[in-house]
């Protein structure tokens, strides 16, 4: 209670600095300054609470002592005449009963036993017990009931509560346990190690509940049963494997409890001799042939032989394996897995204290893990190690958990916690130059496809007339051209202005042809001042130059007249000859536009030589956004590139390295010939976590074995 009270102030101020509204930040100043004056009383309240239960269970059975703490299982109807603030405190408290039952089951179930026999076989119920999890709850409720604070702020008290008084029952049940086993209450009861020591808050399952959210949330305990369900599959799975056990010797076996086992781990993860320079790993046999010459487990054997027992046994067999797995997955460079695999004996202690760490994926160690493994998917010697990088954060973290980790799992926390900050961090700025190189490349894409079409518009207009003169041609090629290119980008072809701006060219092209008739002439006479305005205007929009406008307009003067004449245009403009009427110029023309057609988007491969489609070009077709490769460059050099951008236009690809920069740009066929060739490798999707392969791939193998064993049924 006392570490509670100590460490509620800075919990509560840190509530504050992080509220959201003025009112939400007052509230929390107010109650802590509320809880400094009531304190001692709420103290006092709370001890009278506790031992209160504890003696009205010895003098009037356990029936006197029943929990307050609210069932949170309602039905539909219950549900409606519960006040929203009760069900939420409600929550709170059946979360941290539920959580703090699961955590010491072993311990209250010898409690329960041992209770029970000094009470002749009165049978406890299920939070009957007077030092349960629930008895300290109920007595916590009734002692803060009368606190003026709202309900954030009381499920933040909850859940101080709950971390630093529920969750740290462990030694008192220890100490009660042992009082009464040395006594001769139930002896017989073998006690066990606390596999989960460091107590965690569980977080909100199911449905969320208002404020609860805020005050970091409650939710009930796992199933230990369930959570023992992958372990227990995987303890199956080894003991088909190997081969039938000897005949027990004559000689007794004095098998290694887990405190002495735990405390050899230690030793040998302080000395940093689990690991080789290359990343390699221990496997079983030498993890258990180092264990046995520890002077932890020869001093916990007083006489005969000595053996450790099946259980750590098959966990030190499932994590040797794991870390097998680990590190034989591709996603990883060697100097990443050479620094993970530093963690397999601290890993190794992990599962001994919480069979869970197989089966939960939010375990903090697992979860640790995976973000690590998931982080340096990307990087490769060419990241470099040193300065702030990810290798000395991942580095930084693994040699805290060598030197630190003990048996308190909030390490994992504290470490996952900070780590997430840096990749955020990171991340940030990577995000912002991988849309910066996406925009680029995507301008580039646009602008080529922009070209191609005003290309394709131009074309189609020259070629529908026997001939242009070439004024008209430098005017659409030089200037118009740009014009078209402008409102392509900025307005698309499918916009009013597109076509107003292919109309006027097409209306140009019409007005310098020959005009045989009256009726024509007199249109173009209505027409020349509209267009020439038009014209005018839309070549003032890019900024045309005005030599060149004053030319080519005087050109177009002469070609009108001449048509208004209705005869031929004989002499040039300023110097520049006129094409006879008649004259060929299409190919001319045509022959311009491909000499203007764009170059192509990608210039870093050569172009492809044509063959049949084959598997690695359906693999670069169907290659998603966000998918890791390996890239081999010339003089053994290897970088890592994620895909960030695919064209739907072209196909092409954008890749960019885990910084955001531009690694390499290709296009579909340049991307097939890469894989064909063994130049680019496609890593393993990083979309499952790295413990989730890795016991995927284990329980295969597993199963292989078992099934190819002789006088084994393959299972279906």
């Amino acid at each position: 209670m006392d570490a509670l009270f100590e460490r509620l102030d800075d919990v509560l101020y840190t509530h504050a600095d992080k509220a959201g509204t003025d009112k939400s930040q007052a509230a929390y100043f107010e109650a802590m300054r509320i809880l400094r004056r009531e304190r001692q009383q709420i103290q006092s309240s709370f001890n009278k609470g506790v031992l209160g239960r504890f003696d009205r269970f010895w003098t009037h059975g356990p029936g006197s002592v029943p929990s307050e703490a609210p069932d949170a299982s309602f039905t539909s109807e219950e549900l409606g005449l519960v006040e929203s603030d009760d069900l939420e405190e409600g929550l709170a408290i059946s979360g941290m009963v539920s959580k703090g039952n699961n955590s010491f089951y072993r311990d209250l179930y010898a409690l329960d036993q041992r209770f029970s026999y000094l009470l002749n076989g009165v049978e406890i119920e299920q939070d009957g017990n007077p030092v349960a999890p629930a008895s300290f709850a109920t007595a916590f409720k009734q002692s803060i009931t009368k606190l003026e604070v709202t309900l954030a702020v009381k499920l933040v008290i909850y859940k101080q509560f709950e971390k630093e008084v529920v969750g740290q029952l462990g030694p008192l049940y220890d100490q009660i346990n042992g009082t009464l086993a040395k006594a001769g209450i139930q002896p017989e009861i073998k006690p066990s190690l606390r596999r989960n020591p460091a107590y965690r808050p569980a977080s909100p399952a199911g449905a969320g509940y208002g404020a609860a959210e805020e005050a970091g949330g409650y939710a009930a305990g796992d199933n230990p049963e369930l959570q023992a369900e992958v372990f227990a599959t995987l303890q199956q799975l080894l003991t088909q494997r190997r081969p039938a056990a000897p005949q027990p010797a004559s000689t007794p076996v004095q098998y290694v409890d887990s405190a002495s086992l735990l405390s050899a781990l230690s030793a040998l993860q302080h000395q940093g001799g689990q690991v080789a320079d290359g990343g390699q790993v221990l496997d079983a046999g030498s993890m258990r042939s180092a264990l046995m010459s520890m002077p932890q487990i020869g001093q916990a054997a007083e006489s005969g032989k000595v053996a450790i027992d099946r259980s750590d046994e098959d966990t030190i067999d499932v994590i040797s394996m794991l870390f097998e797995f680990i590190l034989d997955d591709p996603g990883l460079s060697d100097a990443m897995r050479a620094l993970l695999s530093r963690l397999q004996i601290p890993m190794l202690k992990v599962a001994i204290l919480d069979k869970s760490f197989f089966s939960r994926k939010d375990h903090p160690a697992r979860r640790l893990l995976n973000t690590m493994a998931q982080a340096a998917i990307g990087w490769t010697e060419e990241s470099g190690r040193s300065g702030d990088g990810l290798y000395a954060h991942i580095e930084s973290a693994v040699n805290r958990i060598l030197t630190k980790f003990d048996d308190d799992l909030t390490l994992f926390d504290e470490l996952y916690e900070q780590f997430v900050a840096f990749l955020e961090r990171e991340q940030r700025g990577a995000h912002v130059a991988e849309e910066r190189a996406a925009q680029v490349t995507q301008g580039k894409e646009a602008l080529v496809e922009a070209k191609r079409h005003v290309a394709n518009e131009i074309g189609r207009c020259l070629s529908s007339y026997g001939t242009v003169p070439d004024v008209v041609q430098n005017l659409i090629r030089d200037g118009w051209n740009d014009v078209l290119l402008l409102i392509y980008l900025r307005k698309g072809r499918e916009s009013e202005e597109w076509a107003d701006a292919v109309n006027l060219m097409d209306r140009l092209v019409w007005s310098v042809m020959p005009k045989p008739t009256h009726s024509e002439r007199q249109e173009l006479l209505r027409f020349i001042p509209g267009l020439l305005k038009e014209l005018r205007a839309g070549l003032a929009g890019i900024s045309y130059n005005q030599h060149k406008m004053t030319r080519a307009f005087k050109g177009l003067q002469a070609r009108h007249l001449a048509c208004l004449r209705g005869g031929r245009a004989l002499d040039g403009v300023d110097g520049n000859p006129v094409a006879e009427e008649g004259a060929d110029t299409r190919s001319g023309a045509m022959e311009e536009i491909v000499l203007e057609s764009p170059e192509p988007l990608v210039q870093e491969a050569p172009a492809p030589v044509e063959h049949e489609a084959d598997e690695f070009d359906e693999q670069a077709k169907a290659l998603e956004v966000g998918t890791w490769l390996e890239l081999k460059e010339e003089g053994d050099k290897v970088i890592r590139a994620k895909l960030s951008w695919r064209s739907n236009i072209s196909g092409s690809c954008l890749f960019v390295n885990r910084k955001g920069m531009k690694v390499a740009e290709l296009t579909q066929q340049g991307l097939g010939d890469w894989l064909r060739s063994g130049k680019a490798v496609v890593l393993p999707a990083v979309d499952e976590p790295l413990m989730d392969r890795a016991l995927s791939s284990m329980m295969a193998s597993l199963n292989r074995a078992v099934s190819s064993k002789p006088g084994t049924t393959k299972k279906k």
